[in-house]
């Protein structure tokens, strides 16, 4: 009888097993289905190979262009530079000693009394007559800046050469520098580099005029210029060109792999929807598996390809406009070496079915063409900042970057084509760990959507507000839906957002810090959550999941609290290691953390314990976890209000460690069916975290039993670490090990089943 059972378990899980047969049929369906449209060959290979020619000649015409326009330069008050050192040249044209390629450069010069009496309207305004001639100056000369007449207008005043000279006595008695009005016009990229321009070369006139007055006081000049600087760049010309280009051409393949599966994943999948052929294929023997790695494997193939082509052609255009236009090392950039180039078709394998299996998540949820590419700019715009971070300069392959998706795969492929082996490969388990454990995701991610009609075939009738509004009422059920608990945490983290972007400095008194801790608290974290439980749900209490759970089970979670607090020390201490905070981050943060040390014990434990634990607890695992958990979505109740419980606490560092908490009190919420004993376990460790110091300084003999004082602050003994996450790990498997008092998914499964009117009637039967 038992070996019948296990039989039928071993038939089963063969049933369920994708076919590699069928999974090549449906790749050859979806590729010939593709290749047969003429749009997606001319977007996948013809496409890239005129694109880039094009934008290269392009490119080579706006630069000779730009060329063909020099700086136009005015000054006025030549007559006032006369006993000076030479400025300008009898040609109007700045000395030859002071730049190089003058002949770039337009200057007009006037004589302060010639434009004084032009300046003067003919009208004989008695406005303009009334005006000393510097006010007339300044506003005709503003005039010719603004209007484009010149790019930069210097203005030497009358006196400038006597206050010049006065001080360069040294006698002379202590006076107001001289000054010269240098205008220009910041809307103007011309302007604005006739600026720099002009700058440079005053300064060197400046310099120059310095270097004479102390030649002509006896002073060596030698001792200005005591030693000469040889920059000597060791760096052979291959490895200078393959690190020019191994910051470019990822950043090219990634964009191009992700844009290259989108558009095909919404042909694969809302196109079929409008051809109608995906339900036909939804009904054939094909398991739902083996029709999302089929369709997965044709997705990545043109995401592969576009990258591919797309690189390969702007490579070989960008090495020939590059080289004309002088940009790069040495002036110009050669073909990157090869060799080195193949690891970014080794990356490119693993990132490719990353965004093709996003792309295909995506696609399933639009129910058309036209709908599908309406959701390419968020899925853009959270991929982007992965993709971009690498650019940034400083950005290097470390423990901190290796954890990024995407980012870190980007730095290990640059450091792979820059030849650092040793450096590249004490990461690169890191790196395939995480770019592993997000493709898995995101396959599960598509694979479940597949799985799910609701998603495949949701309703298409076009909203209305009124009828949305008299269905959200009378639909009341005694918990928040997925799409109100998801409408909740946006609201929290967009009313952050903007209330972060409020505050311009950090308060300098404790009245200030209590405003600034409960303003977020209350008025953005729990307001809106009691205003959608009250207003969505039938029941408050159930819709924050505020149920008594064993009695048993409040004490082991505030064990569990204390125990576990030195392992989140240490979490929070290699956090800031992995990702140092800046200095002007711990400036910012250090009038908060004085007033926090030196406040009343009592109060400082309210505000910065009590309160967070209600109030977050109550949002993230009362209304938000209550609606995500529903329709089977356990993890996702987990991870995702981990996510935005890390997200709302603003600083990197602190997100981070708030997130690898919020998934441990996720899976308490959900073991326990409440969110009495999350409240617990967050007020326990904030109320320890802010006490640390002050029971270090007590001289407790039971704090200092756990606890020694170290330069960067208290710390736990390395014995009383061991015994609490012994003791920590025993609560947490007595919390496995409960039944919740609420069974929230046979709950929710009887709402959707029951014809009662009132689903709390449902509910209240469980």
């Amino acid at each position: 009888m038992k070996n019948s059972a296990n039989q039928r378990k071993r038939e089963a899980a063969l049933q369920t097993r994708p076919r590699l047969s069928a999974i090549r049929l449906i790749y050859t369906r979806e590729m010939r289905d593709q290749l047969r449209d003429r749009r997606t060959l001319f977007t996948i290979a013809v496409l890239p190979i005129l694109l880039y020619p094009l934008v290269g000649m392009l490119l080579l015409q706006i630069a000779q262009f730009t060329r063909q326009h020099p700086t136009t330069i005015c000054v006025v008050g030549r007559d006032h530079l006369q006993e000076l050192p030479p400025l300008l040249s009898d040609a109007e044209s700045f000395e030859d000693n002071l730049i190089d390629d003058a002949t770039r450069l337009e200057v007009v010069s006037y004589e302060w009394g010639e434009l004084a009496e032009t300046s003067r309207q003919p009208s004989g305004s008695n406005d303009i007559d009334n005006q000393n001639p510097i006010e007339r100056i300044e506003g005709m000369t503003s005039r010719w800046v603004r209007d484009g007449v010149y790019d930069v207008v210097i203005v030497f005043p009358p006196d400038f050469a006597a206050d010049a000279m006065r001080l360069s006595t040294r006698d002379a008695e202590p006076v107001e520098k001289a000054e010269l009005k240098l205008l220009f016009n910041v809307a103007s990229d011309q302007s604005m580099v006739a600026r720099d321009r002009v700058a440079g070369i005053l300064n060197k006139w400046r310099g120059g005029w310095v270097r004479q007055r102390l030649a002509s006081s006896g002073v060596e000049l030698s001792v200005l210029d005591p030693f000469h600087v040889d920059d000597v760049d060791i760096a052979p010309e291959r490895t200078r060109e393959a690190a020019f280009w191994s910051k470019l051409l990822p950043f090219i393949m990634l964009v191009w792999a992700m844009t290259g599966a989108f558009y095909p994943a919404i042909d694969l999948v809302a196109g079929e929807k409008e051809r109608g052929t995906l339900e036909t294929l939804l009904c054939s023997p094909a398991l739902r598996g083996e029709i999302v790695w089929g369709k997965l494997g044709a997705v990545m193939t043109f995401s592969m390809m576009t990258a591919i082509l797309n690189a390969g052609s702007m490579l070989v255009t960008s090495s020939f406009v590059f080289g004309q236009m002088g940009i790069g090392p040495n002036g110009g950039v050669g073909a990157p070496p090869m060799g080195p180039m193949l690891w970014l078709l080794v990356a490119l394998i693993p990132l490719s079915a990353l965004f093709s299996a996003l792309a295909l998540a995506v696609a399933a949820m639009a129910r058309s063409s036209k709908e599908g590419q309406y959701y390419l700019m968020p899925l853009m715009m959270v991929t982007l900042p992965l993709v971009l971070l690498p650019m940034l300069p400083g950005t290097t392959l470390s423990a901190g970057t290796s954890l990024i998706p995407v980012t870190g795969m980007f730095l290990l492929v640059r450091a792979l084509v820059e030849g650092q082996y040793g450096h590249a490969l004490s990461y690169l388990p890191l790196v395939a760990v995480i770019t592993g454990s997000c493709l898995l995701a995101a396959t599960r991610w598509a694979k479940r959507q597949f799985e799910s009609e609701s998603v495949l075939f949701g309703d298409g009738d076009q909203w209305e507000l009124g009828m949305w509004v008299r269905h959200l009422w009378r639909d009341r059920q005694t918990a928040a839906t997925p799409t109100q608990a998801f409408a909740c945490g946006a609201v929290i983290l967009v009313a952050l957002f903007f209330g972060k972007l409020a505050v311009t400095e950090m308060p300098q008194s404790f009245a200030g810090i209590v405003q600034l801790v409960l303003m977020p608290q209350i008025g953005m974290i729990l307001a809106p959550t009691l205003l959608m439980a009250t207003v969505m749900t039938t029941s408050l209490r159930k819709s924050l999941r505020i149920r008594m759970p064993h009695w048993t089970t409040l004490p082991i979670a505030a064990l569990l609290g204390i125990t576990l607090h030195p392992t989140y020390v240490t979490l929070a201490q290699w956090i800031s290691y992995t990702y140092p905070i800046s200095e002007q981050a711990a400036a910012a943060m250090k009038p908060f953390a004085d007033q926090i040390s030196t406040a009343p014990w009592l109060s400082v434990v309210f505000l910065m314990a009590v309160v967070p634990a209600i109030c977050e607890e109550l949002a993230f695992r009362g209304f938000i976890f209550g609606g995500l958990v529903r329709e089977n979505g356990k993890l996702r109740a987990v991870l995702v209000t981990a996510l935005m419980f890390g997200v709302s606490h603003g600083v990197l560092q602190q997100s981070i460690a708030a997130s690898c908490m919020g998934v441990l009190l996720g899976w308490v919420a959900l073991r326990t069916g409440s969110v009495l004993p999350g409240m617990v376990i967050h007020f326990t460790n904030n109320a320890l975290s802010v006490s640390l110091e002050r029971i270090v300084d007590s001289g407790n003999p039971v704090g200092n039993l756990l606890l020694t004082a170290t330069e960067s602050g208290p710390a736990y003994h390395p014995l009383w670490f061991i015994v609490s996450l012994a003791i920590a790990t025993t609560c947490l498997l007595y919390i496995a090990a409960l039944r919740p008092a609420v069974d929230e998914q046979s709950a929710d499964r009887l709402v959707e089943g029951t014809n009662v009117e009132d689903p709390s009637l449902a509910l209240a039967t469980v």
